[in-house]
């Protein structure tokens, strides 16, 4: 009787870390010769849990999930995972095949609860292009729950300016909220800067939040701030160019410009400041400084 149960348990083992093995082999850590990923790729791994009940042990079903996100098959891995516990692991893998299923909105919510920001960043790209107001009652949620979670300041300052980018989506998709939303993207880029203020990306985005909904001088302050930080910054000096020019100092914004031309020649960039997406009346105002 012992010895059947030694046997029975060693053999679990051994499955135990094949299935291991296997979830390695589909990430890539394990496939080095060509034959081996032909050889894991099937379907026999999960035929074999079944048939010996071994995918009624949690840490099997986690892997054998882990290895149907890899074939691509949410399907599975959802129900793979649906009996689980749902522990940090187990809410991110679930998330991971929502966000493989095209379900964003699911997704984000599972990458909240998990707290894995560097998943959730597709995911908030996803439903911020798709649905705007949805992804941000989700990031404001995961906001709090980093928070509250004692996460680091630049994991912080990352979803407060994916918050303020959203928000400023959600002004384009919107017009009819677009000053609410102007007005908080402004604010969740403030936030940002609260937590890292010599972020050249926070700064910008700041800067340009605050000349859309009419604080030039504002705007102008901040470009000049994320000069100072990046000296070679085309964005910083095309942003002072337009604010100085909507605030009629020609003169400072013909010197801007001409900065940001010379760095953008340097750095073999094409600098079109209708691109950047400025205002039409911020445009006329840079025009009319430079006939």
């Amino acid at each position: 009787m012992r010895g059947t149960a030694i046997a029975f348990w060693t053999v679990v083992v051994l499955v135990t870390l094949a299935v291991q093995c296997v979830a390695d082999g589909l990430y890539g850590s394990v496939a080095v010769a060509p034959s081996v990923p032909r050889a894991l790729a099937g379907d026999w791994p999960f035929e074999l849990m079944a048939r010996t009940g071994l995918d009624r042990i949690p840490a099997v079903r986690r892997e054998l999930a882990r290895g149907a996100l890899v074939k691509n098959e949410p399907g599975r891995a959802t129900a793979l995972l649906a009996p689980l516990a749902a522990s940090a692991e187990v809410v991110d893998l679930r998330g991971r095949a929502a966000l493989l299923a095209n379900d964003p909105a699911t997704a984000l919510r599972d990458f909240a609860i998990s707290g894995d920001f560097v998943a959730a960043e597709s995911a908030i790209d996803a439903l911020g292009t798709s649905d705007p107001r949805a992804a941000l009652t989700i990031v404001r949620d995961f906001a709090q729950r980093l928070a509250a979670g004692g996460a680091a300041p630049e994991i912080g300052a990352e979803v407060e300016w994916r918050e303020g980018v959203i928000a400023a989506q959600a002004a384009a998709k919107y017009p009819a909220d677009a000053a609410t939303y102007d007005h908080d993207s402004l604010d969740a880029f403030a936030r940002a800067l609260e937590r890292a203020p010599n972020e050249e990306k926070y700064l910008l985005n700041y800067a340009f939040a605050a000349l859309r909904i009419g604080d030039a001088e504002g705007a102008l302050k901040t470009y000049q701030r994320a000069a100072q930080v990046v000296p070679d910054s085309v964005d910083a000096f095309a942003g002072i160019a337009v604010t100085a020019a909507t605030l009629g100092d020609c003169g400072t914004a013909r010197t801007a410009l001409g900065r940001a031309e010379a760095l953008a020649g340097e750095q073999h960039r094409v600098l079109s400041v209708a691109a950047d997406g400025y205002a039409a009346d911020v445009r006329d105002a840079l025009a009319h400084c430079n006939p």
